[in-house]
């Protein structure tokens, strides 16, 4: 089983699979835009379109999946079967994507959404069975808190992987080899996504449904206020946060000017979600996780509004406040998915499939409107004129104003826990220490 503090065997080709369903997901996140706009000669107008329609799309299907797989996300084997067969579907597609950088100019709009359309469905098969694994395949709130920890220090390793692709891609965005170069790229996470997802799957064979800790007579029927707070977290790191990863290819293009200062801002920001990992493991089991969520949404807002100041006047600086940037995004992170988790576990298995079908739905709802406000950003600034100050003024006001709404709801999650309301909740016993 996955989390237990006396074998990190489990945990570790969790955290495998994860960085390959992190690769694609971050390939999207980071290079979509940029390749539709920069490389597929898209307008921003149609960009917008494409990303936003996929995520509407995508978030119909996570509820119908999630729906689909309420019988059968009822084993830790169930569910990592299932994540293999969307690993499949989902490398197929995010190549067919790249690869409509060669379609004919009038039909490169209409490839777009189709493709972006069949990568966001393969991505959900992929997605809600390996999110069901932190509770089908835990036992306590301690194991989930740890494997919520390793998720995100592998997801911080994907996105720097993606990240060392920027500046070559940069490099190479007028030239031929720019599609190629994405197109291997996707070849090789497809890789180690099928790959690890396959491990997983051998490992956790046979295995039996995970019940919380106290066993199965603490399932309820209704979720708790938790569950809705930490459904916020996820409207306001999916409309907002996203902004800056997504900003970052054209602020090293036409801001800095320079391939290699824009691969080190983004490098190290991703560099900052890994790193801070095992600071807020140890804290979560000590504090509060809404103080924790807290903390991290005041230390992203001081380093957005520092990356604001500095601009491109001073790159190191720029990147050095994008570290301490990725540290909060990551501490965030982590308690959101470790709390969901255990609200999740308390529901019951029965409830898994559709509880997290809602939670990935909801991401990518705000994702799609998040989408939209890019593109409406984007068209009423000269980002590609001689003056980056509005691009950077976006890349710290946007991410900026989720991060005030998590400060909010860490607040939230702390009276909810201070108060002792019966509904459990996920920052008892998983995030406040032993008792």
């Amino acid at each position: 089983m996955l989390g237990r503090a006396d074998s990190w065997g489990a945990t570790l080709a969790y955290g495998f699979a994860h960085l390959g369903k992190s690769l694609f997901w971050y390939a999207s996140e980071l290079l979509f835009a940029y390749f539709l706009t920069e490389l597929a000669g898209l307008s921003i107008h149609h960009m917008g379109i494409v990303l936003a329609t996929g995520f509407l799309v995508s978030a119909a299907v996570d509820l119908i999946v999630g729906r689909w797989l309420e019988r059968r996300l009822t084993t830790a084997a169930s569910a990592s079967r299932i994540q293999l067969v969307g690993a499949v579907l989902c490398s197929a597609s995010l190549i067919a994507v790249f690869v409509g950088a060669w379609m004919p100019v009038e039909l490169r709009f209409g490839y777009a959404l189709a493709a972006g359309i069949a990568f966001r469905l393969g991505y959900a098969a992929y997605d809600i069975p390996q999110n069901a694994l932190m509770a089908l395949a835990t036992a306590d709130a301690h194991g989930r808190l740890r494997v919520a920890s390793t998720r995100i220090w592998f997801s911080g390793m994907a996105t720097l992987i993606v990240a060392a692709a920027i500046g070559p891609l940069i490099a190479s965005r007028d030239q031929p080899e720019a599609v190629v170069f994405l197109v291997g790229l996707t070849v090789l996470f497809a890789t180690v996504a099928i790959g690890s997802a396959w491990l997983l799957a051998q490992l956790l064979h046979g295995q039996e449904p995970a019940l919380p800790e106290a066993g199965a007579a603490l399932a309820r029927g209704h979720p708790s206020v938790d569950f809705w707070l930490l459904l916020l977290v996820m409207v306001a790191t999916s409309v907002f946060t996203p902004v800056f990863g997504k900003l970052e290819p054209y602020f090293a293009t036409y801001t800095l000017r320079s391939a290699w200062w824009g691969g080190v801002v983004i490098i190290l920001t991703a560099a900052g979600i890994v790193a801070g990992q095992p600071i807020w493991l140890h804290l979560c089991a000590r504090v509060s996780g809404g103080v924790v969520m807290l903390f991290n949404a005041l230390l992203q807002i001081a380093a957005l509004t520092a990356f604001w100041l500095i601009g491109s006047a001073f790159p190191a600086a720029s990147a050095a406040a994008a570290f301490l940037f990725g540290l909060g995004n990551g501490g965030v992170g982590m308690v959101q998915w470790a709390a969901f988790s255990e609200t999740v576990a308390r529901l019951g298995p029965g409830r898994m499939g559709l509880s997290y079908g809602l939670f990935a739905a909801v991401g990518k709802l705000s994702l799609a409107v998040g989408s939209l406000l890019l593109a409406a950003a984007l068209t009423r600034i000269d980002f590609r004129g001689p003056d980056g100050t509005d691009l950077v003024f976006l890349m710290a006001a946007i991410p900026g104003t989720g991060a005030l709404c998590c400060g909010l709801v860490g607040i939230g999650l702390f009276v909810v826990e201070s108060a002792g309301r019966r509904l459990a909740s996920p920052m008892r016993g998983g995030f406040s220490g032993p008792s």
